[in-house]
């Protein structure tokens, strides 16, 4: 039984650890050749809009915007070192690390055509998952 268990959980930890290339295959397979309005009706608009010089649009998104604060970390390691009169000096050698603040978010550079057809969708910053995935946006598009 506990073989099964953990043959599941190292599947589902298989599946969840997509990169932001499969992430970017993912996203273009689903919305290249779609309107572009339809893409930020079901993820939320863009930050930036920019026209090309032949027509259309460059659009930044960014979206699945998280922050989780890890906590401070304390280590401490005892020391044991010979003193002058030959008898051992206990001491200790403490270690701090501060909470951190961590960010996580998907960007991408989606171009649309005169019509608002999407063109190209390409990511241009991707941070690691909040759970096991290496990549946010598959976080956020992997069905």
């Amino acid at each position: 039984m506990g073989k099964l268990i953990g043959i599941v959980f190292a599947a589902v930890t298989l599946t969840a650890c997509q990169s932001s290339q499969e992430a970017a295959k993912l996203v273009r397979s689903e919305w290249v050749g779609q309107r572009a309005d339809a893409f930020f009706v079901a993820n939320g608009p863009p930050r930036d809009s920019f026209p090309r010089e032949g027509g259309g649009m460059i659009h930044t998104w960014r979206g699945g915007d998280a922050t989780i604060t890890r906590p401070g970390q304390l280590q401490a390691r005892q020391t044991v070192s010979p003193a002058y009169d030959g008898r051992p000096m206990r001491g200790a050698i403490v270690n701090y690390q501060p909470p951190q603040q961590l960010n996580y978010f998907c960007e991408m550079q989606i171009t649309a055509d005169n019509q608002d057809i999407i063109e190209s969708i390409r990511i241009s910053r991707d941070t690691a998952g909040t759970g096991f995935s290496f990549s946010r946006c598959s976080e956020l598009f992997a069905r």
